[in-house]
């Protein structure tokens, strides 16, 4: 551990303020956070409340388990302090001279705040992409916490409040003031019951039971809320597994019916409805029915195997004979595997996509994607043998890209052998519809991909 981490109480002092109301950005049940700038970069500072005997072990707790924690989705430890000081306070009417122990941990500064924020009691503010990808960051920095060290890192107070999000709504785990280290994944006991009530599975309420389970409880309780709202476990109790599910999938069906241009309802939907489904698997009462986190993640990469097999999926109308692929059998496409923007708000950006012919024939090429959003230059054509032919592909200039960059949007080459003798004119979307029935047309689909600008700076 490095010496840069132990801050001294007078420069969180300077940066804070003071602690004063103005810089404060939130209240929890162990202390209170401020925002300061420390050594150019904007930090949460997490002051503890003065509760003697209880914030030692959870200051000591949150400390030690997040000093040795690196992951994208459990949130960055900056530094600590940790000191003692004399100071005058009130006690019964009488001005006395006490010793004060000042207990801080200082985070990276997440400028998107909390979950629960964005959660009313009837539904989520945030829209479908940015609720899937917060739970699928959550369900992997649970994982990491679980798996990736020696011994297992149960967090045992995973609320919404405890999720933090970036600028660009990706979740961070925070808050782990009550985590334990254990020695396996075994069931252990604890004589005292704390954490937050609905997120606190049974067995742990009933008997102080802690296992890899009690998380994975939270966890369906926080999906539940995210995809039908705070009064979302209520209406499952009431409703019941079947109409709960009919009921989330209708209201997020109509709401992605609304956004316009959004990519692949049925593929969003298939989503909506594998998320609520292991949602309710992770809230039931016996503990030995849950799955694991393992099991989460594992079903949630199946289903995104699944998608991309979709995705893939040839279409078969007026028997025009697809040939799948990521390699052109006919047409080199570079590059091979995304094709990438450098995504700036407001501003047109361009790339460049270099087809090569490596027959001996001539190659009609048409390209698809969604042109309300990007153009290409050109966008069909005839490439002569082993030659190439350099095509311009712009996305028009957006307000701003879907949280977490998400973006769905596919761009797809068709190419088949034609005669020589066709000429541009005639090579057009039809041409491949129609007079192309009982040929077979390669198609090579590449993802679109955004990258924000602040990906590119050192670490």
């Amino acid at each position: 551990m490095s010496d840069d981490m132990d801050i001294k109480l007078q420069m969180l002092e300077s940066i804070t303020n003071n602690f004063s109301e103005e810089q404060k950005v939130g209240s929890g049940g162990y202390g209170d956070v401020y925002r300061g700038m420390y050594n150019g970069i904007e930090i949460a500072v997490k002051k503890l409340h003065q509760l003697q005997g209880l914030d030692d072990k959870e200051f000591d707790n949150e400390f030690r388990n997040l000093s040795r924690v690196h992951h994208q989705n459990v949130v960055k430890l900056v530094g600590y302090c940790y000191e003692l000081r004399k100071k005058y306070v009130t006690h019964n009417g009488q001005l006395i001279l006490a010793t004060v122990m000042e207990r801080i941990l200082c985070f990276e500064y997440m400028q998107g705040g909390t979950l629960d924020k964005h959660i009313k009691d009837d539904s989520c503010d945030l829209d479908w992409p940015t609720c899937y990808e917060i739970i699928r960051g959550t369900c992997e920095g649970i994982y990491h916490l679980h798996t990736a060290y020696e011994k297992p890192i149960f967090h045992l107070d995973l609320k919404p409040a405890n999720i933090l999000l970036d600028k660009n709504k990706k979740a961070k785990i925070a808050d782990l003031g009550l985590s334990k280290l254990v020695a396996s994944t075994q069931t252990h006991k604890t004589e005292t019951v704390k954490g937050t009530q609905g997120y606190m599975p049974p067995e742990y309420v009933d008997s102080g039971s802690v296992s890899k389970k009690f998380d994975v409880f939270s966890l369906g309780v926080i999906i539940m809320k995210l995809m039908d709202g705070n009064m979302g476990r209520t209406r499952h109790s009431e409703m019941g597994n079947e109409k709960f599910i009919e009921h989330v999938c209708e209201n997020w069906n109509k709401r992605l019916q609304e956004k316009r241009g959004h990519p692949s309802n049925k593929i969003e939907s298939l989503r909506v409805k594998k998320y609520v489904e292991i949602a309710i698997r992770c809230v039931v009462p016996e503990r030995k029915e849950r799955p694991s986190i393992k099991d989460v993640v594992d079903e949630m990469e199946q289903l995104e195997a699944e998608i991309k097999k979709m995705s893939l999926a040839p279409n078969e109308s007026n028997e025009v004979h697809v040939q799948r692929s990521c390699d052109s059998k006919v047409l080199s496409v570079d590059p091979t595997l995304e094709l990438r923007f450098i995504f700036e708000p407001r501003k047109d950006i361009s790339c460049c996509l270099q087809l090569t012919n490596i027959t001996n024939g001539s190659i009609a090429f048409n390209i698809m994607t969604n042109k309300t959003k990007y153009r290409t230059q050109p966008s069909k054509g005839i490439i002569s043998p082993c030659s190439k032919r350099y095509i311009s592909v712009t996305l028009l200039a957006q307000d701003q890209a879907l949280p977490t960059m998400q973006c769905n949007d596919m761009f797809l080459v068709q190419s088949a052998n034609v005669n020589k003798n066709l000429t541009s004119a005639e090579n057009t979307e039809e041409f491949f519809k129609e007079a192309m029935k009982g040929m077979v047309v390669d198609v090579v689909k590449l993802p679109i991909v955004y990258v924000a600008l602040d990906q590119f700076s050192s670490q």
